[in-house]
């Protein structure tokens, strides 16, 4: 009768400890390049969402005659990291008409750089102009920033998501 081989004890813990740890390296590394596939998409559908919003107040102050108006914040207050609100001023003192509101995540960071600074509004005449408001959205979250540039004719272009520098979203 043969003689059977196997192994000990020492050999498969040994041999459980080197896949555990394995295991925990390749998960990390995953969870890292997970997130960072996240917060790039949420990023560009953050995005998205505002040069939407840009182009339905362009056309809407272009349709109705009227300015029409998008600001930063949940009440108006240049707060863009919060969201924005898309509305129409009504004449001889009616409630403003409100089209769009939207609230951005809480990590993510946005902010308006250009003329003028501070800028609580962008308002689109009835003409499509923005009336020589030009400047940059700066979209931040995580280790991603990404920009959104509007020019003094109301129109915009977009950047891609890339590492975030030393001196963005401060």
């Amino acid at each position: 009768m043969g003689h059977q081989h196997g192994f000990s004890l020492l050999e498969l813990l040994c041999v459980l400890a080197i896949l555990s740890i394995l295991a925990y390296v390749g998960s990390a590394q995953f969870l890292t390049v997970s997130q960072n596939t996240q917060d790039k998409n949420a990023l560009k559908t953050e995005m998205k969402r505002l040069s939407d919003a840009l182009i339905q107040a362009r056309q809407l102050a272009v349709v109705s005659g009227q300015t029409s108006f998008l600001c930063g914040g949940e009440h108006c207050d240049g707060h863009w990291s919060s969201g924005f609100t898309l509305y129409q001023a009504v004449p001889f003192g009616g409630l403003d008409k409100v089209y769009r509101h939207i609230v951005f995540d809480d990590l993510l960071n946005v902010s308006w750089r250009g003329f003028p600074s501070q800028k609580k509004q962008i308002e689109f005449h009835s003409n499509g102009l923005s009336g020589y408001q030009n400047g940059t959205f700066e979209f931040c979250l995580g280790a991603w920033q990404t920009d959104l540039v509007l020019n003094q004719s109301g129109r915009f272009y977009t950047s891609d998501p890339k590492a975030k520098s030393a001196e963005a979203c401060l």
